[in-house]
């Protein structure tokens, strides 16, 4: 039987104990990130009764309301086509904590009809700290935002043409500012402002 000497046996232990400690901190690495972030607030939405939401995931589909897609699976609960407007400042909540939540700046009508289809949702990021949605990732709808910064930027965009990718990410650099805790400043509501009017309105 081969003897294994003391200085190996301390080797292989120490290589255990970090082992060990790497799968500790990444089992734990969600719960390490700041606990006071961004949550949703506000008064819950209620989509038309009518509507069956299938499911809402991630997307890899690009949208001009945003630099993030969410498709949203519907089908009507009816024999005719049922519709809603999920308004701007509407928030999707995470259904897995690593996630971000994610925000409508701009209105978006959906129809149902008796065959599932997917509505695509462009929405912004929400969570700086943690990653963006991916097409597994999962939500729920959540409520129209009650934070007067978000409204305020919700007033802002709305109405704009952000289909161009750098006023997209100036504006995702907008709601980040707002949800890690301060107020937009007069250069960004000066940069959204001068922004060009969306003609589909």
């Amino acid at each position: 039987m081969r003897l294994i000497s003391p200085a190996r046996k301390e080797t292989m232990r120490n290589t255990l104990l970090r082992s060990a400690l790497a799968l500790f901190l990444l089992l734990i690495a969600c719960d390490l990130l700041p606990t006071d972030e961004f949550e949703p607030t506000g008064s819950q939405f209620n989509i038309n009764s009518n509507i069956n939401v299938v499911s809402i995931t991630g997307n890899p589909d690009l949208s001009p309301n945003g630099p993030f897609t969410l498709g949203m699976t519907i089908v009507s609960r009816t024999s005719s086509v049922e519709t809603d407007v999920l308004p701007a400042g509407l928030l999707f909540r995470r259904r897995v904590n690593n996630m971000q939540h994610m925000l409508l700046l701009k209105p978006h009508s959906i129809a149902a009809g008796t065959s599932s289809s997917v509505a695509l949702l462009g929405c912004f990021c929400c969570n700086q700290s943690r990653p963006s949605p991916d097409m597994g990732d999962t939500f729920d709808i959540g409520p129209v935002t009650d934070n007067s910064d978000l409204q305020q930027l919700v007033s802002l965009v709305q109405h704009k043409n952000i289909s161009d990718g750098g006023d997209m990410w100036m504006i995702q650099r907008a709601v980040y500012m707002v949800t890690n805790g301060d107020s937009l400043t007069q250069a960004y509501k000066d940069s959204i402002s001068a922004l060009p009017p969306d003609t589909t309105d």
